[in-house]
């Protein structure tokens, strides 16, 4: 089992009284090497703040999250960037390019905090750069590219260190449906390669590439739903069914 989430429970309390908010109540499930899974849920329901505790970003006030059997939550602060570096994969909708280096410097960042060699860079990009069609672009600035193009120098950013799981927050939210579906197909060929993906998302149609879709309603797991032998127009109408009666209550 890849990972584990075991009673999670988050509790937010204001600094100058006892009011509490509480964001994740009871969360449990598991997810095998090599799946595919979509979070989904109103905003306010608990899955970003589900994906930043993941991400060590932040720390539950019970349970446990076990990545590959290790228990993440009780890594010491000091140990939590190299942790990170070596194990976890991060995209997101805003990209987080920085327009002062080279594309190929950008996807580099990573292994240069981690001390490896050039050699070493270089060979792990001519692996990936042909997989995600960004061989053209390696010398240009991230202010010289599309949208789609930045997502994908994201996505080999985050996959150049050899992740245990990718993380996603809402990656197609800044792009157009065109390079939406480029970016979901992207994930899908990732994913059948054998990466795990982890996917917090608002659309059903983005949802709808993954291979699983747990669904979170004020802070708990409300349902979640296989894709099976669906096709993802199939599985879409599924998933929208599912978050009318979690927004309807039923």
């Amino acid at each position: 089992m890849l990972l584990e989430i075991n009673h999670l429970e988050k509790v937010y309390r204001t600094r100058f009284s006892k009011e509490e908010t509480r964001a994740l109540q009871d969360v449990d499930f598991k997810v095998q090497d090599g799946e595919f899974i979509a979070i989904m849920g109103e905003s306010g329901s608990g899955k970003t703040t589900l994906l930043n505790i993941i991400a060590t970003l932040d720390k539950p006030s019970k349970g446990s999250v076990l990545l590959a059997g290790k228990d993440i939550t009780g890594i010491k602060e000091r140990k939590l960037a190299d942790f990170r570096l070596k194990n976890l994969g991060f995209v997101f909708q805003d990209f987080n390019l920085l327009d002062t280096l080279s594309i190929r410097d950008n996807i580099f960042l990573p292994l240069v905090l981690a001390r490896k060699s050039h050699h070493e860079m270089e060979s792990r990009l001519q692996q990936l750069a042909p997989s995600l069609g960004i061989e053209a672009i390696l010398n240009k600035r991230p202010f010289e590219l599309s949208g789609g193009q930045k997502q994908r120098v994201a996505i080999a950013r985050s996959l150049i260190s050899n992740p245990l799981l990718l993380l996603a927050d809402e990656p197609t939210a800044a792009l157009d449906y065109r390079n939406s579906e480029d970016l979901l197909s992207l994930f899908e060929s990732i994913n059948d390669a054998g990466q795990t993906i982890l996917m917090v998302t608002h659309s059903a149609n983005a949802a709808s590439h993954a291979k699983r879709v747990l669904f979170i309603k004020d802070g708990r797991i409300f349902h979640q739903i296989y894709r099976g032998n669906k096709t993802n127009q199939e599985f879409s109408k599924d998933i929208s069914l599912t978050m009318t009666a979690l927004l309807g209550g039923d």
